[in-house]
């Protein structure tokens, strides 16, 4: 058993976890880390939160680390070990982006201290086991409400991690690049991560595209 845990939701028929799942299975292998993933949620009916009860179930596990990433990420086939990125606590890739009106939209209804600074993408999140017994009271806390909003896991989280009074190390863009850029770029990214509409459909157009580089199984 690894130290270190790779973890990713994938709940009901999908069809881009078919792309995405064997390669993540392969990346695992290949550097001897733990592989998850989550197919059910008993504590919450909307699937991208389900990564919270799984983190709470890991409270108490023999993981040192553990990293939560999409299942809509496609990785590299030659991408070095995500955990040999030095980290404290928790690391992130910063989102920089926040529209004023869902920024004011945050602070009424959530956290009224919450900035621009405090918006990261949970797509990759790395956490240390201690840092989730740091947060495990805030998810619990916070759980009740999720279901009947509008607003994201992405939201939520980031709110939990700014109440820690933790600041996240940053997370390279290249362990969490926007699909939606010129391929020279897509290329230099160790993971690739697709967001938005029509996912299925742009995954397969890209390996299509990239059938003869490292984004296709061996």
């Amino acid at each position: 058993m690894s130290q270190d845990l790779l973890l990713t939701v994938s709940i009901g028929q999908d069809e881009l976890a078919q792309h995405t799942i064997p390669r993540m299975q392969h990346y695992t292998q290949t550097h001897g880390l733990d592989f998850r993933v989550v197919s059910s949620s008993s504590m919450f009916r909307r699937p991208t939160f389900a990564y919270w009860e799984e983190l709470l179930n890991l409270v108490d596990s023999d993981y040192r680390r553990i990293a939560v990433i999409d299942s809509d990420i496609l990785i590299r086939r030659s991408s070095p070990n995500l955990f040999d990125v030095p980290f404290q606590d928790i690391a992130m890739k910063q989102s920089g982006l926040v529209a004023a009106n869902f920024l004011q939209r945050i602070r009424n209804d959530i956290a009224e201290d919450f900035q621009v600074a405090d918006m990261y993408n949970t797509g990759v999140v790395m956490l240390t086991q201690s840092y989730i017994r740091t947060i495990a009271g805030l998810l619990r806390d916070f759980c009740p409400r999720v279901e009947d909003t509008p607003y994201a896991d992405q939201v939520y989280f980031c709110v939990i991690v700014k109440r820690s009074g933790v600041c996240p190390t940053k997370l390279s863009w290249r362990w969490n690049q926007h699909d939606q850029v010129p391929n020279f770029r897509a290329a230099l990214a160790h993971f690739l991560h697709f967001r938005g509409p029509h996912k299925t459909s742009r995954v397969e157009r890209f390996l299509q595209l990239n059938q003869d580089d490292e984004w296709n199984l061996p």
